[in-house]
């Protein structure tokens, strides 16, 4: 059994090199689909003997790219583990050659492995720890493959699909002891970017502007975020990049400021993306007013106040309970 790394790539040379570093010192494949990157990516990819790079003749959206991906991992032999990461994600070698060790006799093919999913929060020493959706959860990353699993293919596009094909998976088993660290959030600009971008490609395909803000209202800045120390043991072997990156503009923020000439700034007003200047400055700039996003989705005023005075009385009363 191979341990074969699969990698959709979109213009990720600000942490390529990390992550192939990484992947390599555990995998014996590493298969990368990068989505016409214009940064520098495919020379990066040269650089790593383990790496096979697959071009996209166009750039398609990450759930695709996933399956051009399986669809070549199957053109190496036998029933071999599918790491299925992305590019902002690292996870220390020695830890998963452990992991892998350890539960050899259960990793049979169609068996879904998931990890604790970590992201680290403010800096490279700290992770979130608060919240069901940013604190530490297990996340599917991984399968044997049995050669016959395989992503449901009639959702064309669709950006909120597994990462790993679970479409016939016959069970799963829990790795705890090994975290998979999320960087994405370390890029506040770039990341607040791509969360607008996934709005505006959810509105543009017939998205309700309401539901599309209520789902992703969890992504919006969190200025009271708890967060705790990185163990030493999770990043053993590990290289971090730097952030300078966040800096510049993104492809992101490129695909957006082109659809706002396409469609007219006016028609993504009812998203809940105007908190990024650059967003917000623009629409300013071509309409002469501020933006009014809809949030319907959120209670009126006097039944938020009511919520709160409740979770006030409940936490008091928890503690005279001790």
């Amino acid at each position: 059994m191979q341990i074969i790394a699969l990698v959709p790539v979109l213009n990720e040379a600000w942490v390529l090199r990390e992550t192939l570093a990484c992947l390599s010192a555990f995998c014996d494949v590493v298969i990368v689909n990068d989505q016409r990157s214009d940064d520098g990516s495919r020379e990066i990819c040269g650089a790593f003997p383990k790496v096979v790079l697959y071009e996209s003749p166009e750039s398609q959206i990450c759930t695709r790219a996933r399956w051009t991906l399986l669809d070549a991992a199957r053109d190496y032999d036998g029933c071999n583990l599918l790491w299925c990461t992305d590019a902002d994600e690292l996870v220390a070698p020695a830890l998963v050659r452990a992991a892998v060790e350890r539960g050899r006799d259960r990793l049979v093919p169609g068996t879904v492995i998931d990890c604790r999913y970590i992201h680290l929060w403010g800096g490279f020493d700290r992770y979130r720890v608060d919240g069901w959706k940013y604190g530490p959860h297990m996340k599917a990353i991984a399968v044997v493959d049995d050669r016959r699993i395989d992503y449901d293919r009639s959702r064309l596009q669709s950006i909120h699909e597994p990462r790993v094909p679970v479409e016939g998976a016959q069970r799963s088993i829990a790795f705890d002891d090994l975290p998979v660290l999320h960087l994405q959030w370390l890029l506040e600009r770039r990341t607040q970017m791509r969360q607008a971008w996934y709005r505006c490609h959810e509105f543009i395909n017939g998205g309700r502007a309401a539901a599309i803000n209520e789902s992703y209202a969890l992504t919006l800045p969190d200025p009271n975020a708890k967060t705790a120390p990185v163990p030493g043991a999770w990043v053993e072997g590990v290289t971090f990049p730097s952030l300078a990156i966040d800096r510049e503009p993104s492809w992101a923020e490129r695909d957006l400021l082109a659809w706002f000439e396409q469609r007219t700034v006016g028609f993504f007003e009812p998203l809940e993306i105007w908190h990024l200047p650059q967003l917000r400055d623009e629409f300013v700039r071509r309409t002469g007013r501020r933006p009014r996003p809809d949030r319907s989705y959120r209670p009126r005023w006097p039944a938020r106040a009511r919520g709160f005075a409740r979770r006030i009385v409940a936490g008091a009363r928890r503690r005279l309970a001790f």
